[in-house]
């Protein structure tokens, strides 16, 4: 993709920061955040990008350009601050994606991250219609909301819209697993919920940057929702243990409803719409293991 005006909200995010590194090189970038931390603005001034401070709970869009060919709305309250005043999250996630929407009508697409964590727990990869759910209650009912909201607009504003419901996305900008494999490296416990299955769709984040451009020519009338993450579950226990023996560490895990139970997603339509994930969970690993972990020498591990 090239020469577009693209709005990337929450563009110093897991998935977002990746995103707009690739999308600036080419591209005319706009980020939108509250911008807390003054680092990540600069950060994001130096790729080129053009920064606008807006906080999606109270303020108004009206000095804000109506000429972008995409939007991709990444900025929430996330778990789990999201968890400590409800209204606030739903003010965020749910008006503030409204009012958003509305403004930037003239799109080509507009891109809204949802989660998988709108699913209720299933034994089986949920498709885009299994039944909804509320694993973190706050953060999962908002997004619930906002994904009904954003298909009333796409129809109303007759706006094309994909929705993508977000997995677990790792790699050198992301949390997540690398907080897991952080614990261990340090010798901690690994909390693992004990809910079978155990398996989640990991997705490295050179596979979600480029399946996340491929969303902006998929935006439908009406809006589509496709699950977005890897093609290949994986437990907290395999990955740990995997870059474990990576680095000669042996992980100990603790068993406890104090986390969240896994989940995986089916990609099929996620095939037919964006593409597929080219790497492997084992590759993902490895090269996160190398990148965050340079003080280790990474042994020779076949499977």
């Amino acid at each position: 993709m090239e020469g577009q005006k693209v709005l990337v909200t929450g563009p110093a995010g897991h998935l977002t920061a990746p995103l707009v590194r690739e999308l600036a090189k080419d591209n005319d970038v706009w980020g939108l955040a509250r911008f807390s931390r003054p680092e990540q603005r600069s950060e994001l001034e130096a790729l080129g990008v053009t920064c606008v401070k807006k906080d999606l709970a109270v303020d108004h869009f009206d000095d804000l350009p109506e000429d972008f060919d995409y939007v991709f709305h990444a900025g929430a309250m996330v778990a789990m601050d999201s968890e400590k005043d409800m209204a606030h999250t739903f003010e965020v996630n749910v008006q503030g994606t409204g009012r958003l929407m509305v403004h930037c009508k003239a799109v080509k697409t507009f891109v809204h991250c949802s989660t998988g964590g709108v699913y209720a727990h299933a034994e089986h990869p949920r498709t885009e219609t299994d039944l909804y759910g509320a694993t973190i209650p706050a953060y999962s009912l908002s997004k619930i909301a906002a994904e009904h909201l954003v298909r009333f607009i796409s129809e109303q504003w007759e706006i094309p819209t994909i929705i993508l419901r977000i997995g677990a996305v790792y790699g050198f900008d992301a949390t997540g697993p690398a907080v897991r494999l952080d614990r261990m490296v340090r010798g901690k416990e690994v909390w693992v919920n004990p809910t079978e299955p155990r398996g989640a769709s990991v997705m490295w984040q050179g596979d979600a940057v480029r399946l996340a451009i491929a969303a902006f020519g998929a935006g439908r009338l009406p809006a589509i929702t496709v699950n977005f993450c890897g093609d290949e579950a994986v437990s907290i226990e395999d990955y740990c243990t995997y870059v474990g023996r990576l680095l000669g560490i042996e992980p100990t895990f603790k068993y406890t409803d104090g986390t969240y139970p896994a989940g995986q997603m089916d990609t099929t339509l996620m095939h037919e719409v964006l593409g597929r994930c080219e790497t492997s969970w084992r590759d993902g690993f490895r090269q996160l293991a190398a990148h965050r972990y340079p003080e280790y020498e990474l042994r020779d591990v076949t499977d």
